[in-house]
């Protein structure tokens, strides 16, 4: 995957994850997809990630529920100050607490844990190619 406006340059996408295995594993499969991927296993490291990416970094997939005090909102919209057109994909376990109106209005889209690789690869395409906002139900695949 290259960035449209720089052939040269990968598309960059920031995981920030807590539990290790599962981001270790959304990085594999997104780079296997042809991407370069970042980890961050909280907020503040995420933040720290970002900077040090920016300004490639294109999109941030966060878990909405995060241990360092910072949520996955708390961190998109501090993404988002400084690169509005940042595009953003929660994940959480926890659908139940939320609404679609309250996901979207932070994010481009949310997919509910457990989620298969295929989808979520197919919801970063679509998401950085500018599709409509989508909050994906529990996938029956995981």
């Amino acid at each position: 995957m290259e960035s449209a406006g720089n052939p040269e340059v990968p598309i960059t996408v920031l995981i920030a994850e807590d539990e290790e295995m599962l981001r270790n594993l959304l990085a594999r499969t997104l780079w296997a997809e042809g991407y370069r991927t970042l980890e961050a296993r909280d907020g503040s490291m995420a933040l720290h990630m970002a900077r040090l990416a920016r300004p490639h970094l294109h999109l941030v997939i966060t878990d909405i529920v995060m241990p360092d005090g910072m949520n996955g909102v708390d961190l998109a919209e501090r993404l988002r100050r400084g690169r509005p057109s940042l595009k953003v994909i929660y994940t959480s376990g926890y659908l139940a607490d939320l609404n679609r109106e309250d996901i979207l209005r932070h994010a481009d889209a949310y997919i509910a844990k457990p989620f298969s690789l295929m989808e979520l690869a197919r919801l970063v395409r679509t998401t950085l190619d500018g599709g409509e906002p989508a909050v994906s139900p529990v996938a029956s695949d995981a």
